[in-house]
């Protein structure tokens, strides 16, 4: 038979090939899922088709975000994923295929799929949910936590299944125990890896760094200042030491400290009660992940600020989990840069420790199932008894 074909090939006369009348379906199904099972488990070089999904994209912050992913080369495919019906995510995602640029746009609607839209993903957005909105401004953290923690920890265990090789970017409020839930889920699940899981910090310090460079007259894209400790309003530091723009008075940089720390709420009070800095938080949050993909497919690339696992506690003022600025590589986070602060800074980071490690703490409890016990330096020790007369003579006289 092969012989026959040779002359044929060799005579130029056309081989006829049969074609089949069906198509094992099932067999094709289960030949795809041992795919799959391969590329997950086994140590074989993975060609990733730098994909980043949006988790919560049609929440405010998220469409703002997927606009400005849907403008970058680096992403090649960006999958839109909510599970709120009233947010139209397939609408969105319709209006963004309308911008002529090389990305390609999937949308996924409702929370049977969110396996398609989180499998073989390199980067996850874990955006939406609950934010802090008027008349509600002063909410706690800890209150915004009960309302988002379910949501948080139901995406974080569909990427320990589906796309365990991601890097997970939390943006949902609160960052500081949402990154601690999704950190502890992730150990639970055994797929856990520190230089994969950041807590995005980077409107706290894109805040700071326009704030400080519209002060001292400097060219805010030409500097950079960081945040550390933590990104809720009680635990963020801006470090305004790290400016080289000459001595600015005292009196000026804790107003600007003040003015990072309560930013959340001065715009709520500006925009007439009709929401937060969504198009500040949604550009921000865009560039980090833009910034995570340059690093993992271009070259190494800075991010300013990023709440992580730090690699040496001993180095970061003494804090497994702090925010800092960091550097992303081809595997992840591949330098942790430290800034040295001054007094003020340090003496308001030590105020500050009190609060990250309560919310922390929260965030792990949740994921681990442990009791929660408000952190001992939130509640004050009760006043000493003074010794008044009256008892300093009942002494003496058990004495006698």
């Amino acid at each position: 038979m092969l012989r026959q074909i040779s002359l044929q090939v060799a005579n130029k006369t056309p081989v006829l090939v049969p074609r089949a009348g069906y198509k094992n379906f099932v067999m094709s199904e289960a030949l795809a899922q041992i795919e799959k099972d391969c590329e997950r488990f086994c140590p074989v070089p993975r060609f990733p088709p730098q994909k980043v999904a949006i988790v919560g994209a049609g929440s405010d912050i998220g469409r703002i975000a997927a606009l400005f992913l849907k403008q970058q080369k680096v992403v090649k495919t960006l999958a839109l994923y909510d599970d709120v019906p009233e947010r139209y995510v397939l609408g969105i995602a319709n209006d963004l295929a309308h911008i002529d640029t090389s990305t390609e746009i999937e949308a996924f609607q409702g929370r049977v799929f969110l396996k398609p839209a989180l499998y073989n993903s390199d980067v996850v957005l874990i955006c939406g949910g609950c934010y802090v909105l008027p008349p509600c401004c002063s909410v706690e953290d800890r209150e915004l936590f009960f309302q988002n923690m379910a949501y948080v920890r139901t995406v974080t265990l569909a990427i320990a299944q589906f796309c365990p090789q991601a890097i997970v970017a939390i943006q949902t409020p609160p960052v500081d125990c949402n990154f601690a839930l999704c950190m502890h889920t992730l150990k639970m699940a055994g797929v856990y890896n520190k230089r994969r899981v950041l807590g995005v910090n980077s409107v706290n310090a894109m805040r700071a760094n326009q704030l400080f460079s519209a002060m001292t007259g400097t060219d805010p894209a030409a500097r950079t200042t960081p945040v550390v400790c933590g990104t809720g309003r009680c635990t963020r530091v801006p470090v305004f030491s790290a400016g080289k723009a000459g001595n600015v008075p005292r009196s000026q940089v804790e107003c600007l400290t003040r003015l990072i720390r309560e930013a959340d709420d001065i715009i709520c009070k500006v925009k007439s009660n009709n929401g937060q800095g969504h198009l500040s938080i949604g550009f921000s949050t865009a560039r980090f992940v833009v910034n995570i993909m340059k690093g993992l497919f271009q070259k190494p690339t800075f991010i300013d600020s990023a709440l992580v696992e730090q690699r040496d506690p001993g180095k970061c003022y003494n804090m497994a989990v702090c925010a800092t600025p960091v550097t992303i590589g081809k595997g992840g986070i591949v330098e942790y840069v430290v800034p040295q602060l001054n007094e003020a800074e340090t003496k308001l980071l030590e105020d500050s420790k009190c609060d990250l490690e309560d919310m922390l703490n929260l965030g792990r409890c949740y994921a681990v199932g442990d009791e929660y016990c408000i952190h001992s330096c939130k509640c004050p020790a009760p006043p000493s008894c003074k010794t008044c007369e009256r008892c300093q003579s009942g002494k003496k006289s058990k004495n006698k």
